[in-house]
């Protein structure tokens, strides 16, 4: 595991980013909260941001959340009686026009096993209208989709957690994945907008473990029946 702090210039605008590196087990491969705000957005040499627009990026940190109409906080447990933790930062994927694309791309540096899969994280918001807003994990080496094209949880005002798993056995040490936002709405006063990011590989059961657990569950429920 590796953590890097750097920055570098893409799509005209200056990102300062840090980000966490790790495939080699089940871990995080990249994470982005947005906390540079307007004027650095969050890069690494390991993971470069650019959008369609090709004009810049348009960051914000929570203290200027309202102008875009969300909230500067978000329910980290989903549980209303706790403390809701402060965004650090967000971005508009549609900074200069309607439906941009927003784009994560990096190089994968370790295989990934057959039981892991991917995991895509994070907290999505609307700005007014947001129809046709999505994300997907693709495979440029490969030119192939690892994901799909997902609709991303997006609402006005309160930011939405966005979880989505997806197969991994489509891509190799050394490919070239790429993380995809699409804005949708029709200008640069509405779209998505995306905060606290998190690409990681998590294990999940082998086959035989799962048909054993599944077993061991049924035999558990035939036993309290009987009682």
């Amino acid at each position: 595991m590796k953590h890097i702090f750097t920055k570098l210039t893409a799509a005209g605008a200056l990102l300062s980013v840090s980000c966490l590196i790790n495939v080699a087990n089940a871990g995080v491969i990249f994470s982005e909260d947005f906390s540079g705000g307007s004027t650095s957005l969050v890069n690494s040499t390991n993971v470069a941001w650019a959008d369609s627009s090709g004009i810049g990026f348009e960051v914000y940190q929570s203290g200027s959340a309202s102008p875009r109409g969300m909230s500067g906080t978000y329910d980290h447990d989903n549980d209303p009686t706790t403390a809701q933790i402060k965004i650090p930062g967000a971005i508009e994927v549609n900074d200069n026009a309607g439906n941009v694309t927003l784009t994560a791309t990096f190089t994968l540096d370790s295989a990934i096993t057959a039981n892991q899969e991917g995991l895509l994280t994070f907290f999505g918001g609307a700005r007014k209208s947001s129809d046709g807003a999505s994300v997907e994990v693709f495979n440029v080496t490969q030119n192939t989709t690892l994901s799909g094209v997902l609709e991303s949880v997006l609402t006005t005002k309160e930011w939405t957690f966005n979880s989505f798993a997806f197969n991994t056995t489509a891509a190799a040490a050394g490919d070239e994945i790429q993380v995809r936002w699409i804005g949708g709405g029709s200008n640069s006063a509405n779209g998505q907008e995306v905060a606290l990011v998190n690409l990681s590989v998590v294990d999940v059961p082998a086959p035989a473990t799962a048909a054993i657990l599944a077993l061991g569950l049924i035999g558990f429920g035939a036993r309290r029946f009987k009682k």
